[in-house]
């Protein structure tokens, strides 16, 4: 039994190495096509009554069929792997103790190895034990532990999202009723980008509207039009630079 520790302990840790760094990544991957599927859900059942009186019946139908799609085929791989790496286990399993059984026999006829049989029948029981139950129930809950932990990992992400700048300001407070007076708008070198590892979407913009005025943007698809409005109504933070309303930041 103590012979065979080794080599069992060896191939399960590497048996579920692999298992792990495929059912993690595919976890993670259920976890985020399931999300939509619940967030359709909510936003269906609120707007029911708007859904059937445009007659968009079919179109929320098909979303939410495709969705669903997408998070079945993610599951479907994980339920795939996690019988896969059962499988793998259990032949392990029945592997170590067929030659272990074969060895002992053939050691006992052939005068090598001499032992009670009763002595054998303990030892090839606890190995049965050993390779056939315990050693595969702690490398399965222990796989089963880091891919539910996957669930916990979501939430530290979110909970780690850096938080935005608050709505109100104290300086707000010091503004007197005579603000905004003519409404004049001026950007001083802005600069927008959408994540940290993007490219600008505006880089170093500098314009001023005077109160009163009209003023149209025109521009290619992706010059930066919505981006432009976004910064004004402070949608998105600017990344350097200043865009006030009368000398008020």
């Amino acid at each position: 039994v103590l012979v065979a520790l080794p080599p069992l302990m060896y191939y399960f840790i590497r048996l579920r190495s692999t298992f792990v760094k495929t059912t993690r990544e595919l976890k993670r991957l259920e976890g985020i096509a399931r999300s939509p599927i619940f967030a359709m859900i909510g936003e269906s059942l609120h707007g029911m009554s708007t859904i059937r009186a445009n007659e968009c019946t079919a179109y929320f139908k098909s979303n939410f069929e495709a969705m669903h799609d997408a998070h079945t085929r993610a599951y479907f791989a994980f339920v795939a792997a996690s019988r896969w790496f059962a499988t793998r286990m259990d032949i392990l399993s029945f592997t170590l103790m067929a030659t272990a059984s074969i060895l002992a026999v053939l050691f006992h006829e052939q005068g090598w190895f001499t032992v009670n049989p009763t002595v054998l029948g303990l030892a090839l029981t606890i190995l049965l034990q050993i390779a056939g139950t315990n050693f595969p129930w702690i490398v399965r809950q222990s796989a089963e532990i880091v891919n539910q932990m996957i669930s916990v990992e979501r939430i530290l992400e979110f909970g780690s999202l850096p938080p935005e700048a608050p709505l109100d300001h104290n300086d707000d407070k010091n503004l007197g009723s005579e603000w905004p007076s003519s409404s004049s708008i001026e950007v001083q070198e802005v600069s927008v980008r959408y994540r940290p590892t993007l490219p600008l979407a505006l880089n170093r913009v500098s314009f001023c509207i005077p109160g009163g005025t009209r003023v149209g943007v025109v521009g290619r698809t992706g010059s930066g039009k919505s981006t432009l409005v976004e910064t004004l109504f402070r949608l998105l933070e600017a990344e350097e630079g200043s865009v006030t309303i009368d000398g008020v930041d």
